[in-house]
């Protein structure tokens, strides 16, 4: 594909290959510059008249020892990942409604785009959405999240216990393309 081409012209690992969601993470730290790097990648999503609804928040030591401490039972887990992005949707319209649906897959858009920003730099990820076992909220308050918005999940990322490769064996497909392609006349 044209995109496996760029990536194989730059010599990186092709995200879109390389990207499973990761729970086993290295000591190695993440530099900064990498989550940079994925934010913007993020905020490049397409977003229905630039109404750019993600907001981000970065978990420092402090905030992520209170969003470890959400679930008792997943708190080692939680405690081995080395870095956390909480992602949030700010739309000024229902969820339900048509813009604020489209708000909310512009988030995710930018979610994909962070992931594979950091998969392209070899920084494994995992979208965390109701795996915490922690109620939204409670996630919110931990970040201060704004008024009104809702909670896309967490992210989990750091240098994988086991290198990133393009040949990684995705999981398969329940559906496969003939379960979701209807060709229209």
């Amino acid at each position: 594909t044209a995109l496996a081409l760029v990536f194989a012209g730059v010599g990186a690992l092709n995200p879109l290959k390389a990207r499973r969601s990761v729970a086993k993470y290295s000591d190695k730290a993440v530099p900064a510059d990498a989550t940079t790097k994925a934010l913007e990648a993020a905020i490049q999503a397409p977003n229905h008249f630039l109404s750019e609804p993600w907001r981000f928040y970065t978990a420092g030591p402090e905030t992520k020892a209170k969003l470890c401490g959400l679930n008792e039972e997943k708190r080692k887990a939680a405690e081995g990942v080395p870095e956390w992005l909480v992602v949030t949707c700010a739309s000024e319209h229902d969820l339900s409604e048509k813009l604020g649906l489209e708000d909310h897959a512009a988030t995710a858009c930018a979610v994909q785009n962070f992931m594979l920003s950091l998969a392209s730099e070899g920084i494994a990820s995992k979208w965390m959405t109701g795996a915490l076992g922690a109620p939204p909220e409670a996630v919110l308050e931990c970040v201060g999240a704004g008024r009104g918005e809702k909670l896309m999940g967490a992210i989990w990322y750091g240098y994988p216990a086991k290198d990133l490769a393009e040949d990684a064996k995705a999981p398969p497909r329940k559906k496969g393309l003939d379960g979701v392609l209807t060709a229209c006349p």
